[in-house]
């Protein structure tokens, strides 16, 4: 059982150092591209989920006082 929680501390640190370092993750609408095609699927727009950034800030960086 402490394995289990000293793995887990492990896990919670090693995201607590990854949101530190890339506090921005690529977009899950848009693949980190920031366009998607627009429905006749001629032209591209900007992602509305990232404003065509292509980025998003981490769940923990959110809760770790971010951006």
């Amino acid at each position: 059982m402490t394995q289990l929680i000293v793995v887990g501390l492990l896990v919670l640190a090693c995201y607590a150092i990854q949101c530190l370092i890339w506090p921005f993750a690529s977009c899950r609408g848009c693949g980190g591209s920031g366009k998607h095609r627009s429905p006749s699927g001629r032209t591209f727009r900007n992602c509305s989920r990232c404003s065509g950034s292509g980025r998003h800030l981490r769940l923990g960086r959110r809760l770790f006082g971010g951006h």
